[in-house]
């Protein structure tokens, strides 16, 4: 198969949180297009577990949701930082937790289609505390809900953040091993079940 080549960039738009580019593109047939990419900053976003197996997760205002949205903390990464790095900052920002052991889950893109977003995903254990001040115009709230009630909120589609879905998925093979008590009480999830 033929693949596709980027032509030319162009920045349209230069905002606070990311750009717009226009993008000069061949498709594999030899046509081209021009296609606008939102140029954002990848991120981080952490599934903090308590001793007790309690998620810490955040509620706060999202413009885009035009209301409040339980989730998971997350932030973009600054310059030069590496998801290790960003993600026990932002664990200590909108937590003011720490960990002492901080597994990668992998990663994935947000929105593909139109953005270059990366998420790099953690789950965070062996909480304790060490609280770093927010960002000046974050106003967050910290809630803490047992694992297995986060997930039964995920099955009901009552959670509408996709970062947070998404990490709750990858997630589950070490939750399963880590806390399978938990986890057998949602849906057969947890000892023996296959994940």
């Amino acid at each position: 198969m033929k693949s596709h080549e980027i032509l030319s960039r162009e920045a349209i738009l230069r905002a606070h949180a990311f750009d717009v580019v226009k993008l000069g593109f061949r498709l594999p047939d030899g046509r081209e297009r021009a296609y606008d990419l939102v140029d954002h900053a990848n991120a981080v976003t952490l599934l903090p577990v308590t001793v007790d197996g309690d998620a810490l997760l955040v509620t706060q205002y999202r413009i885009g949701a035009e209301g409040l949205l339980l989730e998971l903390p997350a932030g973009v990464m600054d310059a030069g930082e590496q998801p290790l790095e960003s993600a026990r900052r932002e664990l200590r920002e909108e937590t003011g937790m720490d960990s002492a052991e901080l597994v990668s889950l992998g990663g994935f893109f947000m929105v593909p289609g139109y953005s270059n977003e990366y998420l790099h995903a953690y789950l965070a254990l062996d909480l304790h505390e060490a609280p770093l001040e927010q960002d000046e115009d974050e106003f967050l709230e910290l809630e803490r809900m047992p694992l297995a009630e986060l997930y039964r909120k995920a099955w009901a589609g009552e959670l509408a953040d996709g970062k947070t879905i998404v990490t709750l998925m990858l997630a589950l093979p070490e939750l399963g091993r880590r806390f399978p008590e938990l986890l057998a009480e949602v849906g057969g999830l947890g000892s023996g079940a296959k994940l």
